[in-house]
C-alpha cells in the first residue's frame, strides 16, 4: 500500500501541472534586444583630404584714397606713368598674377566705391577671374580693414580644416591707409585666434601704417614695381619682408 502511495502521488502533480496555472501577476514581456546606435554623420574634417596645397586670400583696398596721384606719396619716378594708385595697383596684380602656379589656390576680398565684399572666393583655376575682378574696382568709399581681415580668416580656416591641417594658408593684405568703422584689432585678434599669418604690403605709406605691428611681414612699397616684387614675395620666403613677430608690437 505505501509502495502504492509513492507511485500515485507524483503521478497526480504532474498531471496537476499539465492543467490550469495557478492565478498571479502576468509574466513580463521579455525587451527586445537594444539597436546598436545608428553611425554618427561625418564631420567636415572627417570628409576632408590631406593635401599641401598653398591658399593665398587676398583683400585690396580700393577705397578713396586709392584714387590719388601716385607720384604725390610714392617714388614719382617710377609712378608717372599711372594716374591713380589702382592704376598702379591694377598693373602689379595683374604682373603677380603671372608668376601664380595653378594649383595655388586664391581668393579675393575687395572694398571700393561699391561697397566692400568678396568678389572672388577662394579657390584653384580662378586667376583670370581675380584679374578681372581687380580690372573693375573703382576707387572710392572707406577702409574697412577689419572687415576685410575677418572673411578672409575664416575663408582660409574652412580650407584649412578641409587639408585637414596640411598646407600653406596666408592673408595678403594691399592697402594705403588706416582702418574705418569696426576697430582693425578685432580682425587682427581673429586671425590671431585662428593661426592665420597676416602679410601686408603698405603702399606708399611707408611703415607708419598700424598694420606694420600685426602682421607677420610688412613690405613698404613705394612703387608700382616695388608693390609687384612684395605680392610675388609672398609665395616664397619673404627675404626682403620686415619680418615680424605674430601679433607683436
Amino acid at each position: 500500500m505505501q509502495r502504492l502511495a509513492r507511485v500515485v502521488l507524483p503521478i497526480a502533480f504532474a498531471v496537476w501541472g499539465c492543467g490550469d496555472q495557478p492565478s498571479g501577476p502576468p509574466a513580463r514581456p521579455v525587451a527586445a534586444p537594444a539597436r546598436p546606435p545608428a553611425p554618427a554623420a561625418p564631420s567636415a574634417v572627417e570628409e576632408g583630404t590631406v593635401s599641401l596645397a598653398r591658399n593665398f586670400y587676398f583683400v585690396l583696398d580700393g577705397s578713396g584714397s586709392m584714387g590719388e596721384d601716385p607720384s604725390s606719396k610714392c617714388s614719382a619716378g617710377e609712378t608717372s606713368r599711372f594716374r591713380t594708385k589702382i592704376d598702379a595697383a591694377r598693373w602689379a596684380v595683374g604682373q603677380f598674377l603671372e608668376k601664380v602656379p595653378p594649383e595655388d589656390r586664391l581668393g579675393l576680398y575687395v572694398f571700393d566705391q561699391m561697397g566692400q565684399r568678396e568678389v572672388v572666393p577662394l579657390d584653384v583655376g580662378n586667376r583670370d577671374a581675380v584679374l578681372h575682378a581687380v580690372e573693375a574696382v573703382r576707387e572710392g568709399g572707406a577702409t574697412p580693414l577689419a572687415e576685410a581681415i575677418i572673411t578672409g580668416v575664416d575663408a582660409l580656416s574652412a580650407q584649412r580644416r578641409r587639408q585637414l591641417g596640411y598646407g600653406d594658408f596666408r592673408l595678403v593684405v594691399v592697402t594705403d591707409g588706416e582702418a574705418t568703422g569696426r576697430r582693425l584689432e578685432d580682425g587682427t585678434i581673429h586671425a590671431l585666434e585662428n593661426r592665420i599669418p597676416i602679410y601686408t604690403i603698405g603702399f606708399c605709406v611707408g611703415r607708419s601704417h598700424t598694420l606694420f605691428r600685426y602682421s607677420v611681414a610688412y613690405r613698404a612699397a613705394n612703387s608700382p614695381e616695388q608693390l609687384r616684387r612684395g605680392l610675388e614675395e609672398t609665395l616664397g620666403e619673404l627675404e626682403s619682408f620686415d619680418i615680424r613677430a605674430f601679433g607683436g608690437s
